[in-house]
């Protein structure tokens, strides 16, 4: 920093602070793939990497800690499994003509899978293979009493990937999407036979279907080899994770690394206690956040939290209002406020829920707990406009965009600013006040990149 610099408006100011902190994220993201490779949820490299990270988030804090638990990682696609034996179950029912059996078994079925694949709400988990999981956080008192926490977090751990990717859209088709279709014509068929069977008051008799009833089953019990794709559709080998999600853990570090210098040069917080976490389990249904929360809620006063996953492109910086496939509401207030401040320091952003299939975020954890939450995201959800390496091999530090970790960077610190002065949902014209004539010079920390902006 120079001494013309202590003038400029504070936004600009820790733009600047965020590039170089930008710089660092990436440089400890690819230092940590170096070291540990993919880190799927449960496995050695997952927990030491999360060890790593409480360890430099030690520099800064003034507590950290590692929590063990027991996780229960394979419970979240044993459905993929559970489908193609379901299916032949399900059509030999209706095959004796007992649809009532047929079209019971096959709700409860896609009840577990409602409640695993599409809420992260999990049924008899605990009866699935478990391993350990580790998370991790750091946190930065204030000076003076507790009044609000701000809490950021990412997550480190990878996903498996997959055997069909979507970017191999024919391989995809056939080995993907047509068996779920034909898993949802069985349910058709299924529901079909059971109305004609009470319309004739067959119900309870054991029969041949209807004519109708019996070609649709000629074709679906014809087509039962075409579901066996998905009982390895997930492989054993991981993702390097850099953009989804490592990156967003090492942004977690560097914004301890900032408020620690704060605290060093004289400005600490005084009533914001700040927390940084980095969660294991996102990948395998949000399993590590939800245990984060459930034993470290007395952490939190007057809570927000800001969730960093996939900020890979400056321009698709969005805040999600909804969760888990729409289906968690989040702070729509804190999400929108973010955009404000984001577009408040000229960046291009917008809020909206996520996509339904497109899974959820850590924020869904702390919202189910009364949080105010929100994450900040930057990705193309339609896989088209701009390349999906997530859940890919080629999910690398080169695939990020720095800028857009430098942006989410300066929000975070500006929200921050904001929580502590008890002006988070003030107006917008009080966002961006200039700071008093003569800020004293701050030592230690050097900034040689300057924006552009």
């Amino acid at each position: 920093m120079v001494s013309e610099e202590s003038t400029q408006k504070r936004p600009k100011l820790d733009t600047l602070k965020a590039g170089r902190l930008a710089q660092l994220a990436l440089e400890l993201t690819s230092s940590l793939i170096e070291t540990f490779g993919p880190r799927v949820a449960g496995t050695r490299e997952s927990r030491e990497s999360a060890a790593v990270i409480e360890e430099h988030l030690k520099k800064y804090c003034t507590t950290t800690e590692y929590q063990e638990f027991t996780l229960h990682s394979r419970a979240s696609t044993l459905w993929l499994k559970m489908m193609v034996a379901v299916y032949p179950v399900v059509l030999a029912f209706l095959w004796f003509g007992l649809p009532l059996l047929g079209t019971l078994s096959y709700s409860l079925f896609c009840f577990y899978v409602f409640r695993e694949y599409l809420a992260f709400k999990p049924l008899g988990e605990k009866y699935t293979p478990s391993s350990k999981g580790a998370n991790c956080h750091g946190s930065i008192e204030p000076e003076k009493e507790v009044l609000h926490t701000v809490l950021f977090s990412g997550h480190h751990d990878s996903a498996r990937l997959y055997r069909y990717n979507k970017l191999d859209r024919a391989s995809y088709y056939k080995k993907v999407l047509f068996p779920f279709f034909l898993f949802a014509l069985l349910g058709f068929s299924s529901v079909v036979q059971l109305i004609t069977e009470i319309v004739s008051m067959r119900l309870f008799i054991v029969n041949l279907p209807p004519l109708g009833n019996f070609i649709l089953n000629v074709l679906l019990t014809l087509c039962i080899p075409l579901l066996f794709p998905l009982r390895d559709f997930v492989l054993e080998e991981g993702s390097p994770g850099a953009g989804d999600n490592l990156i967003s853990s090492s942004m977690a570090v560097q914004l301890a690394r900032f408020f620690d210098w704060k605290k060093k040069c004289g400005q600490p917080l005084q009533h914001t206690r700040l927390i940084f976490c980095s969660f294991d389990g996102e990948e395998v249904g949000l399993r590590g956040s939800r245990n984060w929360f459930d034993r470290n809620l007395d952490l939190l006063e007057d809570p927000i939290h800001l969730n960093f996953d996939c900020p890979y492109y400056e321009d698709e910086l969005t805040f999600l209002e909804r969760d888990v496939n729409g289906l968690q509401p989040l702070s729509s207030k804190l999400a929108r406020r973010c955009v404000q401040i984001a577009q408040g320091m000229g960046y291009k952003a917008q809020s909206a829920p996520i996509p339904i299939f497109a899974g959820g975020t850590d924020a869904a954890s702390s919202a189910r707990c009364g949080v105010d939450a929100t994450t900040l995201t930057a990705i193309a959800w339609d896989d088209r406009s701009k390349p999906a390496v997530y859940h890919t091999p080629d999910d690398n530090v080169s695939t990020i965009e720095p800028k857009a970790v430098e942006h989410a960077l300066s929000i975070a610190i500006r929200l921050v600013e904001l929580v502590e002065d008890d002006l988070l949902y003030e107006e917008s014209d009080t966002l961006f006040k200039d700071e008093k004539p003569g800020e004293e010079e701050l030592p230690d920390l050097k900034f040689s990149r300057f924006s552009t902006r």
